[in-house]
């Protein structure tokens, strides 16, 4: 499986308010508002596009739907819910549905002591927390010989798609590289596990997924 870049996000567009500040755009572009409207209206229609896509399988009562509500909500693309419990509540929600999405989602947030699930372009590590750690990939380790990655709803390139994301690509490094485990006389020790490594790397090479699915294509 290929894995998506880290650049493609939810919202990896120079656009909106900070289009000046990232230099994205030539000078002149940036401080077009003609060039900055177009941008808006482009913007938008894509973004229809995703939460058209979500609220389609909402509607039919396919707990994607509300595993894609809960991730938006996450990635910051919507902003009905904020609150980060909340949050959490509307992964547990889409988790008691069905959506093993959501259910991996969840197990990834003990064993990285995250604030909310998701967050996939972040590095995955235990900071430091390594009963959180251990507990997390505990549940995440059969959830994932089940369903190897997790869907997201993105902008690549500008163009909506759902794309896939290996979640043991983020862990087997973690046992490779090492992580420190904090002693009770203040010194630190560097954990490694080239067994685990093993396991979890075998289970990225492993992981298939379906292509990624445009969504703007003709017919939708």
């Amino acid at each position: 499986m290929k894995r998506p870049h880290r650049w493609i996000t939810t919202l990896s567009l120079c656009l909106l308010a900070g289009l000046v500040q990232t230099g994205c755009s030539t000078a002149a572009k940036a401080v077009d508002p003609v060039h900055i409207s177009s941008q808006q209206r482009d913007f938008d229609k894509q973004t229809g596009i995703l939460r058209k896509h979500m609220q389609e399988l909402q509607a039919r009562g396919d707990p994607l739907g509300d595993y894609y509500y809960a991730l938006a909500n996450s990635d910051g693309w919507i902003h009905d819910v904020t609150d980060p419990k909340a949050i959490t509540a509307l992964f547990e929600k889409a988790a008691a549905k069905g959506s093993m999405d959501a259910k991996i989602l969840l197990a990834l947030q003990v064993a990285t002591s995250e604030p909310i699930p998701g967050q996939l372009d972040k590095i995955k590590g235990p900071k430091g927390k390594l009963d959180a750690w251990e507990r997390g990939l505990s549940q995440l380790l059969p959830l994932l010989k089940q369903q190897c990655a997790v869907r997201r709803l993105v902008l690549d390139e500008g163009r909506p798609k759902v794309a896939y994301y290996s979640i043991a690509y983020d862990v087997w490094p973690e046992f490779r590289d090492g992580y420190y485990r904090n002693n009770a006389d203040g010194s630190r020790t560097l954990l490694k596990d080239p067994v685990r490594q093993q396991e979890w790397e075998a289970l990225h090479r492993g992981c298939r997924t379906p292509r990624n699915e445009w969504l703007d294509l003709a017919g939708r």
